[in-house]
């Protein structure tokens, strides 16, 4: 984050009808999109565009608002934080932003394990994994979101992330996404609402249920199965080994995800392979574009160091899929 912090809370303060409870703005972890805010004295999160070129092109900051605004009015919905405030004016803070409330709740890291999760016992970690597949299969059933446009289908919303590894100059990623998007994808039933980027960490916890589900910046409607095919690339498979996040005991493994998800979204996850293997695609063209913007110098930040390491693992597990693929989907 490069704003200059001390401006920006008077400013956010002169606005707010509650601004003279604020005592100031504490950034949080911006991820690789939005910048994030805690504001001391409202108990409250100011949501803000990213002050520099994203790694990734995603829902502007007042789609993300309605976004949560939609999804926290829907029965049968996971939680997600609620909207108090929304403003679409760039002069106020220089650009549009949003105030949501601040959710109580631990929330885990995609680098470091945080000590209160370390700490549980393994029955407790697998409380955790099991309210995480039930609030994302939760999406599933619910009807497509308003704020996310007209559907799209697997092979387009595929097609947006070979886009992303043409840009990227991946020529490898193209020819295998290309080589994916020859084969028809499966369907579980009609479109829902798919979340984008349901790792663990885009969600927090307490008392091992879901207290929210965040960043929805990905989102659209489509095919779920996409958001199953992205979780389980958390989970040891035939083809790649769990993430950190899901390598402590307790974790499920892929043998239980899977039909949990399928109760939760009353779907079928028949031909999940054809998504694994497109999620797999999607990181890979994130990675593409993390390492060509370190290599260009055009990014000095450490984690896309880390992206360009894990392209080529990532191309070889695409790759290793699609025989899978071909066998069960063609």
């Amino acid at each position: 984050m490069t704003r200059d912090i001390g401006p920006l809370a008077r400013k956010l303060a002169d606005w707010l009808p509650e601004g003279d409870r604020v005592r100031g703005l504490t950034p949080l972890t911006a991820g690789h999109s939005n910048e994030t805010y805690i504001i001391e004295g409202l108990d409250a999160i100011l949501r803000l565009p990213p002050s520099t070129e994203p790694l990734l092109r995603a829902h502007d900051i007042i789609t993300q608002a309605k976004i949560y605004r939609e999804v926290g009015r829907l029965e049968g919905a996971p939680p997600v934080p609620g909207i108090r405030h929304i403003c679409e004016d760039p002069r106020v803070l220089g650009d549009p932003f949003f105030v949501m409330d601040r959710v109580s709740g631990q929330a885990l890291h995609d680098y470091v394990l945080p000590e209160w999760f370390t700490a549980l016992a393994d029955s407790e970690r697998a409380g955790i994994c099991a309210s995480w597949i039930a609030a994302i299969g939760a999406i599933a059933t619910l009807p497509p979101l308003v704020s996310l446009g007209e559907p799209i289908t697997p092979e387009q919303a595929l097609r947006r992330w070979r886009q992303f590894a043409d840009e990227a100059d991946c020529a490898p990623l193209v020819t295998l996404i290309d080589r994916l998007l020859a084969i028809p994808a499966p369907r579980s039933g009609p479109p829902s609402p798919v979340q984008g980027d349901c790792k663990i960490t885009n969600l927090m916890f307490e008392q091992q249920g879901v207290s929210a589900v965040l960043d929805w910046e990905l989102g659209y409607n489509g095919e779920p199965l996409s958001d199953l095919g992205y979780m389980l690339y958390a989970f040891s498979s035939d083809y790649h080994g769990p993430t950190r996040t899901s390598s402590p005991s307790g974790m499920w493994t892929r043998e239980q995800v899977i039909p949990a998800w399928e109760h939760a979204s009353k779907r079928s996850a028949e031909g999940l392979i054809w998504y694994e293997a497109a999620e797999v695609g999607k990181l890979a063209a994130i990675y593409a574009k993390g390492k060509a913007l370190y290599t260009s110098g055009d990014s000095s930040d450490e984690r896309m160091l880390i992206f360009a390491n894990k392209l080529d693992e990532s191309l070889a597990i695409m790759e290793a899929m699609l025989t899978e693929v071909a066998a069960n989907c063609a």
